[in-house]
């Protein structure tokens, strides 16, 4: 669903930009996502969110741990779903062709993949700080495996949720007005302006809030 683009070689490299680029944290996010049953008894990160300082080096620590040990498995579990189900696919020039090379009945005969995927997202939710950089990332893939399950209330309930929670703020953390000019601006957009240094383009991921639309 997500591009692959990461390198073992661009790791340091990546390390580096997230030190020495400025950039917004998810302050604010509230959640409520039932814990894995092994962590029921324990006070986990995203609790925590609120009671500790998001330094350098936490953000660091809780950017990396999220995105290698939870973001990247669960985003190439769900590229492999795809690809299976693309493997399958043949067009009948019968028939109205489908807008995407792929069929939903194929991915949701993948549940046991697929609620891996769930848990996975859930699981680096819960565990980590939510002003981490990859919380909405791992709600995309969420809302992406509820889709390709054909659960769609799931799916769209999850996509709305990032529409909301991920919206740009002010400095005040109130939401801004989206897709107006009232807060003095001529653009009437709705989606999320994304960085376009290079380091941004290159090593991160693009708001998923724009994905979520």
């Amino acid at each position: 669903m997500l591009p692959k683009r990461y390198t073992f070689s661009g790791v340091l490299f990546f390390i580096l930009c997230e030190i020495a680029i400025p950039s917004y944290s998810q302050l604010g996010v509230s959640f409520d996502i039932k814990k894995p049953e092994q962590y029921d008894d324990r006070v986990l990160g995203s609790e925590k969110s609120d009671k500790k300082k998001f330094t350098l080096s936490r953000r660091l620590t809780q950017n990396t741990f999220t995105h290698y040990n939870y973001f990247f498995n669960a985003n190439n579990k769900l590229n492999e779903i795809i690809e299976q189900a693309k493997s399958q696919h043949r067009d009948d020039y019968t028939e109205l062709l489908s807008f995407y090379n792929y069929s939903l009945d194929v991915t949701a005969g993948n549940k046991i993949q697929l609620d891996s995927v769930i848990y996975k997202s859930t699981t680096g939710i819960v565990l980590h700080d939510l002003r981490s950089d990859w919380v909405d990332n791992m709600y995309l893939l969420m809302g992406a495996a509820y889709y390709l399950r054909k659960q769609f209330d799931s799916a769209y309930l999850t996509f709305q949720f990032i529409n909301y929670a991920f919206a740009d703020k002010e400095k005040d953390g109130y939401y801004k007005n989206i897709g107006s000019n009232m807060d003095g601006n001529n653009a009437f957009s709705i989606s999320t302006k994304e960085k376009k240094s290079l380091p941004r383009r290159v090593f991160t991921e693009p708001p998923s809030r724009n994905d979520a639309f």
